[in-house]
């Protein structure tokens, strides 16, 4: 499998207006007490997924810049790592292939009691590269950490599924 453009990823819209990923009851962590603060913890991080999802859509570097932390680190589909002025500068520049995203599906995984977020799922994006356009279906992980002024996203990597031959 081979390394997507992970925030590219990510960068791609959330074209489809409706952005709200689905949570199967699995998605919260064993061995964490179930508790009434935990269904908006799930909400907010649905929330955060999808303000994230719908800044890189649009290319939003202003929203991006209070949903990604400043120690973010970016894995894309080829292997290479990009900090998050990299990411935002060619999110900018409009330099990704991207033209559509959405989550086909998305798990949470609370640790650190509540504190940090794994969100893992499949997605699937529309590409506009030189040669033509072509569907993108992947998978992805990101890591979320509850900051004193919200969730912030600090890592992203995506691998692409590729049909097989």
């Amino acid at each position: 499998m081979r390394l997507l453009l992970s925030a590219s990823m990510l960068s791609c819209a959330f074209a489809a207006g409706d952005a709200t990923a689905h949570v199967p009851p699995r998605g919260v962590t064993p061995g964490v007490p179930a508790t009434a603060a935990q269904p908006p913890v799930l909400s907010a991080l649905r929330d955060a997924e999808r303000h994230l999802a719908e800044a890189v859509a649009t290319r939003d570097v202003d929203a991006l810049r209070t949903l990604i932390a400043t120690d973010y680190y970016h894995v894309e589909t080829n292997g290479r790592v990009r900090t998050r002025s990299e990411f935002m500068q060619v999110l900018a520049r409009d330099e990704y292939e991207f033209r559509s995203y959405s989550n086909v599906s998305m798990e949470i995984q609370l640790l650190d009691s509540g504190h940090t977020a794994i969100v893992r799922g499949r997605l699937q994006a529309d590409l506009q590269p030189i040669g033509g356009p072509r569907e993108f279906r992947g998978r992805y992980v990101r890591i979320w950490q509850l900051q004193t002024d919200g969730w912030r996203n600090t890592m992203m990597q995506s691998t692409e599924i590729r049909p097989a031959r």
